[in-house]
C-alpha cells in the first residue's frame, strides 16, 4: 500500500519509477496492476519468514535458550562461543550494587519517591542515557524484573502487527517460559520474594 502511495504521488509529478528485475515502468498504465501483484507477493514472503523466525525464538524459549536483545541495568551480555551470540549474562558490580541498595531500601520500608531521593542525592547514575535523574516507576520497573534474581521469563511483550512492528503486553496471548536459575543473580531469592 506505501508503495502504491509513493508511485502514485511520484507519477502525478511526472516522475517514474523503473523496477528492473520486473522490468515495470510506473508510467506505463498497466504498471500499478503488476507493482500491487509483486508487492502482494512480498508481503505474503516477508510474513512467512517472520512466522518462521518467531516459531524459531519460541522453539528456543522453550528449550531455555534466551536471546537478549535490550541491555539489563546491572548485567552486560557477553559472547558466547558455543552460540556464537551474546547471550551470556555477568554482572556489573558497580550497577549491582545499586540495584541491591534499591532492594534494600524497599525491604526496609522507603517509598519510591525515597529511594529516589536517595539516588538523586548521590548522584548514581541512572539506568538510562536521556534521564539523569531516578524516577519511581523507572524502580518499580526493576522490583518487579525477575532477571534480578537470576530467573527470565519469557513473551512478556509480543509482535502483534507484522507490518507496523507494534509490541503490546502479553495477557496470555502467547505461550511464556519461566526459566528459573538462568543466570547469576545481584538480589537473593528471598529479598526479590
Amino acid at each position: 500500500v506505501d508503495c502504491l502511495e509513493y508511485v502514485r504521488q511520484l507519477k502525478d509529478l511526472g516522475i517514474g519509477v523503473i523496477f528492473e528485475k520486473e522490468n515495470i515502468n510506473t508510467l506505463n498504465m498497466t504498471s500499478e496492476f503488476m507493482i500491487a501483484l509483486y508487492g502482494s507477493f512480498a508481503q505474503a514472503e516477508s510474513e512467512s519468514i517472520s512466522k518462521n523466525v518467531t516459531w524459531g525464538v519460541r522453539h528456543a524459549f522453550s528449550e531455555g535458550k534466551v536471546t537478549y536483545t535490550c541491555d539489563i541495568y546491572g548485567y552486560e551480555r557477553v559472547y558466547n562461543p558455543e552460540t556464537k551470540k551474546h547471550d551470556i549474562l555477568r554482572i556489573i558490580e558497580e550497577e549491582a550494587k545499586v540495584i541491591r541498595t534499591i532492594f534494600e531500601h524497599y525491604y526496609a520500608g522507603d517509598s519510591l519517591s525515597t529511594i529516589c531521593n536517595y539516588l538523586n542525592d548521590k548522584q548514581i547514575p541512572t539506568p538510562s542515557k536521556k534521564n539523569t535523574k531516578w524516577h519511581p516507576i523507572v524502580l518499580q520497573s526493576i522490583l518487579r524484573n525477575e532477571k534480578y534474581k537470576g530467573d527470565v521469563l519469557t513473551q512478556k511483550t509480543y509482535c502483534a502487527d507484522l507490518l507496523t512492528h507494534k509490541r503490546v503486553k502479553n495477557n496470555g496471548e502467547v505461550i511464556q517460559h519461566y526459566l528459573q536459575d538462568h543466570h547469576p543473580a545481584i538480589v537473593e531469592r528471598d529479598l526479590f520474594d
